[in-house]
């Protein structure tokens, strides 16, 4: 297959496939007013042995503080989540599951499973394992290599910033 062709077919598998994945892996949380990321945030609050921070959520997942606080709102509105004062350490806010926060985890949990036996199901588990290797090889090789570029031009960029403030 010349590169062309590859590229070709890559593009309609992102188009077909991949673009509409979050989709498909949000339906089962959707119903509850949730996102798929949503759900991991409650599902790691509700598997955690101690109430987690915001902070915590975020270095866990790789992401921003203000990424979770964005995906925490919506939780906060429809009375899943709630805030809860350190008493240790009043400048610490945890995040604790409401009762119905704790029922709807409990639910979408049992619907992303469920989702996601099936899927098992149809493709198989051992090409599940061969495509997840994949991913991750991908990840690894390609995705966090760009990223990692990026975060370097940013600290470039800070620098450069960093150095004009001092000689001004």
């Amino acid at each position: 297959m010349q590169n062309s062709e590859l590229l070709n077919e890559s593009i309609n598998v992102y188009m077909s496939a991949l673009k509409n994945l979050e989709k498909l892996i949000s339906q089962p949380t959707s119903e509850y007013g949730a996102s798929f990321e949503q759900w991991l945030i409650m599902a790691a609050v509700a598997d955690s042995d101690e109430p987690l921070t915001m902070t915590k959520i975020a270095k866990d997942r790789g992401v921003t503080k203000g990424a979770v606080a964005r995906q925490l709102k919506p939780l906060f509105d429809c009375g899943y989540l709630k805030h809860m004062p350190d008493e240790k350490d009043h400048r610490r806010v945890l995040l604790v599951l409401t009762s119905e926060g704790k029922t709807v985890e409990k639910q979408m949990t049992m619907k992303v499973q469920q989702r996601f036996h099936k899927w098992l199901d149809i493709f198989g588990v051992e090409e599940g394992k061969s495509f997840l290797k994949t991913l991750k090889r991908f990840q690894n090789l390609i995705v966090q290599p760009e990223l990692n570029k990026k975060i370097l031009n940013l600290i470039r960029i800070c620098d450069r910033i960093l150095t004009c403030l001092k000689s001004a």
